[in-house]
């Protein structure tokens, strides 16, 4: 993914250096048992010249509930997705610098941050922008009134994306709906499964 980008130490003013935001690694486990490794930046330390705009849309809980209740009236085929490393799709637009964490070549050292860690003040926006590129380049329209929904028609039948921060939910018309995860995999890797639970709320 290039997430940083390795820099000649002894070129970096003092100030500069001690901006650097600490990186670590966080295990957890998944509802369904997997494990995950995430790297995250100690965002609490980063400085205010190193961040603009950090507003992200986030779908509200009426709006996941109107979502459900449609797909059960009309007995749509739904699926969730869970994109593998989703925030390193998208690339930073500010000068960040992070200390390499263990593990990488490098480690200890300062370098430049590439693209969006989980922590970092700005990641939730460059991701959602970068998300919303993608749904647009697709052929999805955003809904007007709620940025996290989307709507995709083509000859096939139509289906929607309900995004929230990096999980979504995809459900239409099945043959849309399997249309439209070929077109998302050029993009994003990502693992599609049966809805049973969606942000921490079982389904």
């Amino acid at each position: 993914f290039n997430t940083w980008q390795r820099i000649p130490q002894n070129g970096i003013p003092h100030e500069l250096r001690k901006r650097a935001l600490r990186a670590h690694h966080i295990y957890s486990a998944k509802r369904n048992g997997d494990a995950k490794n995430r790297v995250v930046v100690n965002g609490r330390r980063q400085h205010s010249s190193t961040y603009t705009d950090t507003t992200s849309p986030v779908a509200t809980q009426l709006l996941l509930r109107t979502s459900l209740a449609i797909m059960a009236l009309r007995c749509y085929a739904c699926l969730q997705g869970d994109s593998s490393n989703a925030y390193l799709h998208a690339g930073m637009q500010d000068l960040v610098l992070i200390i390499i964490p263990d593990g990488f070549p490098g480690a200890g050292e300062v370098a430049i941050l590439l693209k969006a860690l989980y922590g970092s003040k700005q990641g939730s926006r460059r991701y959602y922008d970068h998300m919303n590129n993608v749904l647009l380049e697709i052929g999805f329209t955003r809904c007007p009134a709620e940025p996290c929904l989307y709507r995709f028609i083509d000859a096939d039948g139509h289906c929607f994306i309900l995004v929230y921060v990096d999980d979504t939910l995809l459900f239409g018309t099945s043959v849309t709906v399997n249309n439209v995860k070929q077109k998302y995999s050029k993009y994003f890797k990502c693992k599609w499964n049966e809805v049973n639970d969606f942000i921490g709320h079982d389904l």
